[in-house]
């Protein structure tokens, strides 16, 4: 079963490896959809919504939104900044176990993580795999024009 959830995030950039209007500063309203892929468990769900966002916003939106891409990267083009995306999402069960460990996680968010089992969060955070993977990454820089990395 896979698992999206949509973002969005505003920023500015220039190209350094094109000729035209944009290699001058410009900015876009960019649009992230983030997949994941799994099996639904007990509580029939992949992964809940919130849990997604929790970690799409910590490791992307609040580093991307309302900067200048080019301070990121040497020539911020829509498929360098996917490349980027992807690269922080990639170890999603290790992302998952970091949300299980956070003391400041509530105890229904951590008891779905733990699949409703009360055990300690830190033995949790080791040994578990939740069986959720990174599926694909998909950026749109306008409406109608998206870059997209997927899973092997």
């Amino acid at each position: 079963m896979f698992v999206t959830k949509e973002f969005t995030f505003h920023a500015s950039h220039f190209l350094t490896k094109y000729y035209g209007k944009c290699e001058r500063l410009h900015g876009h309203s960019y649009r992230l959809a983030v997949t994941v892929e799994g099996e639904i468990g007990e509580n029939d769900m992949v992964i809940d919504f919130g849990v997604l966002k929790r970690i799409v916003v910590r490791r992307v939106i609040d580093v991307l939104d309302h900067h200048h891409l080019n301070d990121f990267f040497e020539n911020p083009s829509a498929e360098r900044v996917c490349e980027w995306i992807w690269s922080r999402l990639e170890n999603f069960s290790e992302l998952l176990r970091d949300e299980v460990a956070d003391p400041n996680i509530t105890e229904g968010m951590r008891k779905f993580l733990m699949k409703g089992e009360s055990v300690d969060a830190a033995v949790v955070a080791r040994e578990t795999s939740f069986g959720v993977r990174l599926y694909e990454v998909r950026l749109w820089e306008t409406e109608g024009s998206s870059v997209h990395i997927r899973a092997k």
